[in-house]
């Protein structure tokens, strides 16, 4: 089901922008994240991607550039464990229509020794509610919802198939000596390892958040967490957090590096240590 509304989703389409920041548009969040929609490396954002500016677009304000996104993310804490390494690759693309409404598509693929190699699909759609400063409010966020739909081909999943939901509000403090991007929001999942390994009987709306400082307009340093998730039955995901860099050479590339944690591999069965992330961003 979701590789073919990829196949539309690429008929239709044939991130990553900080609007405003410094009197102009440079690449940065929201990224094209490894499930296919605008947001960091874990969580949404309220910004849908690479939106269109200035009449400059795929036609002009109706539709924006495609931005792609492509990430490496390595467990290396487990091996020798039971479970053994996890080298986790994704690439996804995503596009705007209007500056109000993003679809985004991506591929992840997570060699897990031992187990199995497990691909997932993502097929994400994004709303944005309400704009950054509606109703004359200078300081009222953006905020915007929005639904994933998964599917993976875990041997060892109890579902294979469902769609998280979330809801998330984001805000540009561009008055401090350093801008920063507060963001913040609430998931509704059955994901068991964000849907790697399937999906469980029962939702779990968990908490995430970010916060992003702009330096000297190329660099962007952040930190976002994910909570845990309980799906039921005994299938959990332990809370999650990375600490990220990126550099922006120009305003269509940006190179992310990260470290990520997902709890103490030894003290539990559903964590998997520490993970290095690296991330290639282009915005057309």
């Amino acid at each position: 089901m979701v590789r073919s509304m990829f196949k539309l989703f690429l008929v239709v389409a044939g991130g990553c922008l900080i609007p405003g920041l410094f009197g102009g548009v440079w690449a940065g969040p929201p990224l094209t994240t490894p499930e296919g929609l605008g947001g960091v490396a874990l969580n949404p954002m309220a910004y849908v991607a690479n939106p269109a500016k200035d009449g400059k677009g795929a036609n002009k304000q109706v539709v924006g550039y495609p931005q792609i996104g492509v990430w490496k993310i390595n467990f290396y804490q487990n091996k020798p464990g039971p479970i053994g390494r996890i080298d986790w690759t994704a690439m996804g693309a995503t596009i705007s229509f209007f500056n109000r409404f993003e679809v985004g598509y991506a591929r992840e693929n997570v060699d897990i020794d031992n187990i199995q190699n497990v691909g997932v699909d993502n097929l994400a759609f994004k709303v944005a509610l309400v704009k950054e400063g509606a109703f004359d409010i200078k300081h009222f966020p953006a905020i915007s919802v929005g639904v994933i739909a998964k599917e993976t081909n875990f041997n060892g999943a109890k579902h294979k198939r469902s769609v998280d939901y979330y809801v998330v509000g984001t805000k540009t403090i561009s008055s401090l000596p350093l801008p920063l991007v507060i963001n913040a929001g609430l998931r509704v999942t059955k994901g068991v390892v964000r849907g790697v390994l399937g999906f469980g009987n029962d939702q779990d709306t968990i908490f995430f958040g970010n916060i992003e400082a702009v330096v000297f307009k190329k660099f962007i340093i952040g930190w976002e967490f994910q909570d845990a998730v309980d799906a039921g039955n005994g299938y959990k995901t332990h809370s999650m957090w990375e600490a990220h860099i990126a550099y922006m050479p120009n305003p269509k590339l940006t190179l992310v590096g990260s470290l990520g944690y997902v709890g103490d591999h030894k003290e539990s069965g559903n964590a998997f240590g520490k993970a290095f992330v690296l991330s290639l961003q282009y915005a057309f």
